[in-house]
């Protein structure tokens, strides 16, 4: 592969790299798995380093970055002999200037940091990834800092937004229109003793309204369960705070329907695993 083969512009970034077959266990920079050691599995390492010393992809994640830039796929190895980067070999193939065309204006390693951070999928396509970062613009909040990140309610589901309570607040705030909100939670002695929340109850205020837009949620509705049932762990350790969240979230999408259209709250984010 020669540089002249690679699309080239303005806005591209330029990313050195080199293919080797063979490599100890090592923790791929793209998704952070760590890959097993391997006698004859190639590994793509980034970088103008030498082999020991750059950042190691392994070849999934290397050629969906490439899939996503719009270049083609690498071509397959002719049977080599092993060339490890941890033997100082030379590597069975190297490009002084791979160019790769950013997604939504993100290079290719940032979207895999984006994958990484639980941002979107693992699986998200380039497409969805643009389709993200336009909607987190129009509602004008930050993919990078968490206050917005788009899932799938099941695999062949398309992604969705879901806002942080952060991110709601902020976009409450820069409408003009806010004017505070109070929350109250009814708590009840529990079978066993101590006293348990039952539901909380949140007002909005605006500015342009005579009377605040009120919510009600009740615990046994709102609250995150794994896939064996139990609550899971912030639930369990602060369940008061978990039901405040849940019904501010609510109270705010109510509130402001206009900068809130069609996302959805953390609270309502599918749980996966058994956290």
């Amino acid at each position: 592969m020669s540089g002249r083969d690679l699309p080239s512009g303005d806005s591209e970034e330029g990313l050195s790299y080199s293919v080797y077959r063979g490599h100890r266990s090592y923790e791929c920079a793209a998704c952070g798995r760590r890959v097993p050691r391997s006698s004859t599995g190639a590994v793509y390492v980034l970088g103008d380093g030498d082999g020991s010393r750059g950042r190691r992809v392994e070849p999934v994640c290397f050629e969906r970055a490439r899939e996503e830039a719009g270049l083609p796929p690498v071509p397959p190895s002719e049977p080599n002999p092993v060339s490890s980067p941890d033997s100082g070999s030379p590597p069975l193939r190297s490009a002084s200037d791979l160019r790769v065309r950013p997604c939504g204006g993100l290079t290719a390693e940032q979207v895999a940091v984006l994958r990484s951070a639980g941002r979107f999928p693992p699986d998200s396509t380039a497409d969805e990834i643009a389709f993200g970062l336009e909607v987190a613009r129009r509602i004008g909040l930050d993919v990078w800092l968490g206050q917005v990140k788009f899932l799938r309610f099941d695999p062949a589901d398309k992604i969705h937004p879901f806002v942080g309570i952060d991110g709601m607040r902020a976009v409450a705030e820069r409408s003009g229109q806010y004017d505070g909100r109070e929350i109250g939670v009814e708590l009840a002695k529990g079978p066993d003793g101590p006293e348990k929340p039952v539901k909380a109850v949140c007002r909005v205020h605006r500015k342009d309204w005579s009377r605040p837009l009120v919510e009600e949620v009740w615990f046994e509705e709102a609250v995150r369960k794994r896939k064996d049932g139990q609550p899971t762990r912030p639930w369990v350790e602060m369940p008061i705070t978990m039901l405040r969240k849940a019904a501010e979230e609510r109270a705010l999408r109510a509130a402001f329907p206009l900068q809130l259209a069609g996302v959805f709250g953390e609270q309502e984010a599918p749980t996966e695993g058994k956290e």
